[in-house]
């Protein structure tokens, strides 16, 4: 599992973002902030909590304590017809552990799919294809 400074030079790095710059938004010195990222100093909660704002990320992502960087109001969003990525969660709580299983292998096989779908178009200099709208049908599962 990630630890906090991995994530945070991940994320920082993404925004194109210096240590400097940083060190600087929170107040402190570059060197301090290095520790952070390399986890020699703990991150004091002020700026846990500035930090998850300013990357639109939750605390409890850059603890380490979920791999879904997502916000909670993004969990109150209709994402497909009336459901939420919230509803969607608390669907998945009530399922045996072997239905859970299914449903990770299948995740993984949409994901492969979609990817190796990616890479096709591009090696052919194809456009990205259009996201399914609702209501359409969706290949089968998988057999295995």
């Amino acid at each position: 599992m990630d630890q906090i400074g991995d994530r945070l030079r991940i994320l920082r790095e993404r925004e194109g973002k210096t240590q400097a710059e940083i060190s600087k938004l929170l107040g402190t010195t570059q060197q301090i902030y290095s520790r952070y990222e390399t986890n020699r100093n703990d991150l004091p909660i002020r700026h846990l909590l500035f930090l998850a704002a300013y990357y639109r990320v939750s605390a409890d992502y850059l603890l380490g304590r979920t791999s879904c960087p997502a916000l909670l109001p993004e969990y109150t969003v209709p994402f497909l017809q009336n459901i939420t990525v919230g509803d969607l969660v608390c669907r998945i709580s009530t399922f045996s552990d072997s239905s859970r299983k299914l449903l990770i292998e299948y995740a993984n096989y949409l994901s492969y799919r979609e990817a190796a779908v990616r890479r096709a178009r591009n090696q052919n200099g194809m456009p990205a294809p259009e996201r399914r709208e609702e209501g359409e049908a969706a290949d089968p599962p998988p057999r295995g």
